[in-house]
């Protein structure tokens, strides 16, 4: 696992996700009528072209998995993925319909509210911190077949990825999504240059 940033910058960026994320775990909380817990136990960056082959080792050994991708502009641009294995969002499209889902449409839907929370909470913070502000594209997900699929490659118009695993606990559930924030270089380094600036 490598990183583009050192020890500090990373702490620092570990820090303002997990603050953010603690403000959208509220609101998921609303939404699912029940206490939810965020957690982010890793942070660490990748060149783009090692996006896809990541995703798909985060999926394990599912066959399949769930994308959203959602564009945001501004002084602070790029666009986040967001991966849930089958399980994973089966599980909480249970939790928010409270029942099992009926159709491929009823998880897609669940997901996508999830993942607005999440990204507006995450690139909002971010670019609070860069004080600028971004604004977001309407969001598309796709049900993904993790053999022979290349449906990452487009993204090669950036040139980093911030990797963030996330572990959703509600109701005895440990929901895992896994979080892609693609930039380009010009991008991370505003980032990197922000998050030196927490420690002069």
């Amino acid at each position: 696992m490598t990183t583009m940033f050192d020890e500090r910058q990373n702490d620092a960026l570990l820090e303002s996700i997990n603050i953010s994320f603690g403000l959208a775990a509220s609101l998921i909380g609303d939404m699912l009528e029940s206490y939810v817990h965020l957690r982010v136990p890793s942070i660490h960056t990748i060149p783009i072209y090692k996006l896809h082959e990541t995703i798909l080792s985060h999926m394990g050994e599912t066959t399949a998995f769930y994308a959203t991708k959602q564009r945001f502009f501004g002084s602070f641009g790029g666009e986040v993925i967001f991966a849930f294995s089958e399980e994973s969002a089966k599980e909480f499209t249970t939790l928010l319909l409270h029942e099992s889902p009926n159709s491929n449409e009823d998880t897609q839907a669940a997901l996508l509210e999830l993942t607005n929370i999440l990204t507006a909470s995450c690139i909002g913070q971010l670019s609070q911190m860069l004080e600028g502000e971004s604004l977001f594209a309407v969001p598309d997900i796709q049900k993904i077949s993790c053999i022979g699929s290349s449906t990452f490659h487009e993204a090669l118009e950036y040139d980093n990825a911030i990797v963030i695993s996330t572990a959703l606990d509600v109701a005895e559930k440990n929901i895992q999504g896994h979080m892609f924030i693609l930039l380009s270089n010009s991008m991370l380094e505003k980032l990197t240059l922000m998050l030196q600036k927490m420690f002069s």
